[in-house]
């Protein structure tokens, strides 16, 4: 469903449907999905996936998408975090 159709259903704009789930959850929807598909990354590199891999897997655009949101999350590159 699109933020789009979330907002008709709710009878407001989506800009404040953005608003209010961030008064209610403290992020913004596109960083709850963001923090999600890291978290999924992240259990892909435990697993021994290849950072490229879980990269593709998880939705981001290409490898250094990847590891720009990973290592700004979490501190360390992808590749540091699988080989520890």
């Amino acid at each position: 469903m699109t933020a789009e159709q979330l907002a008709a259903a709710a009878g407001c704009s989506r800009f404040a449907l953005y608003r209010a789930y961030r008064a209610e959850f403290g992020l913004t929807p596109s960083d709850y999905q963001r923090q999600l598909r890291l978290r999924h990354a992240r259990t892909l590199l435990r697993s021994g996936a290849a950072p490229v891999d879980a990269a593709s897997a998880t939705g981001f655009a290409d490898r250094a998408h990847f590891s720009r949101w990973f290592q700004r999350v979490y501190g360390i590159t992808p590749g540091t975090f699988r080989r520890a």
